[in-house]
């Protein structure tokens, strides 16, 4: 693979925040669609990838490191983001194929493949880690979530927003005291715990973290390690006070944020007809220019 418009050190970002997006999975409600291509890569909508919307999201927030770690079927995902995005991160756009890292068969987890990389984290002087996911369909200042994470002080801060409580069983749910304080944290319950100011929705998690590396460090050096971070980190650290919790609003308080988790075929094909409409939920992605054509 050529490394033309990619770096093959990982570098610490502007005011060391470095930014790792997971982008291994296989997607395996996607069907056919990911048979030969990662969950990330999938056609959106003309030559958008779903990948495109937290590609521009973080250029848009000012990030200038990120490491992308892939497993399933990376080729297509890598040709895409070294076209059109790497030259676009100043400090450096990285690429960890899990099985190069850790040998077959490969990455066991999202927190596993951070903690893959930690000598290289340390190498580079990281001070937050942003961790994101490759698969979400929504448009969101990061500045926001890590201005908030270090103004309040706990050692990992996680995006979130209310969901019908009806759906609410495919995500990873917080149980909160007042407004947005994390008392539990639960994986895809089957009885979610309900919003004490809105009984018919419950605060999900989406995906999106940022912590301490120092801290994260710690937590992922313990025995055994933890292999993920909705099931092993963010239950305990919860339990441990770590954990803030940064929710998710629309510029106008009358209205819910988009966001839209396209793991199925259903999903996506909602999500693509919201984007087809005049009114979008919001301006779809620009692709940076073409830089190169790799085989």
């Amino acid at each position: 693979m050529s490394l033309t418009v990619t770096a093959s050190k990982i570098k610490s970002g502007h005011d060391g925040v470095v930014a790792v997006l997971l982008a291994g999975g296989r997607g395996t409600r996607l069907g056919a669609l990911t048979a030969r291509e990662s969950k990330p890569a999938v056609p959106f909508l003309g030559e958008l990838r779903i990948v495109d919307f937290v590609m521009a999201n973080a250029l848009a927030s000012g990030i200038t490191s990120m490491t992308v770690c892939t497993q399933w079927a990376p080729t297509g995902l890598v040709h895409h983001l070294q076209s059109h995005w790497a030259p676009q991160f100043r400090d450096g756009l990285t690429f960890r194929y899990g099985p190069d890292v850790v040998g077959e068969p490969g990455f066991e987890g999202t927190a596993h493949a951070v903690a893959s990389l930690a000598e290289e984290f340390d190498a580079a002087g990281v001070k937050d880690l942003l961790v994101l996911s490759a698969d979400h369909v929504y448009q969101m200042d990061y500045r926001n979530l890590v201005t908030s994470h270090r103004q309040y002080g706990k050692p990992m801060t996680v995006a979130s927003l209310p969901v019908p409580l009806s759906e609410a069983t495919g995500f990873g749910v917080f149980e909160v005291e007042g407004a947005c304080h994390a008392k539990r944290f639960v994986e895809k319950p089957k009885k979610p715990p309900a919003m004490a100011e809105a009984p018919d929705r419950a605060l999900a998690s989406m995906g999106i973290y940022v912590a301490q590396w120092s801290w994260l460090r710690s937590i992922l050096n313990a025995s055994p390690m933890p292999l993920d971070f909705g099931n092993d980190v963010l239950p305990k650290a919860v339990e441990g006070g770590d954990v803030g919790v940064f929710c998710f609003a629309d510029p106008n308080p009358k209205k819910t944020p988009y966001w839209r988790d396209v793991g199925t075929v259903d999903a996506l094909e909602s999500a693509r007809r919201d984007f087809e409409t005049p009114k979008r939920p919001f301006s779809l992605p620009i692709l940076p220019n073409n830089v190169a054509a790799y085989p």
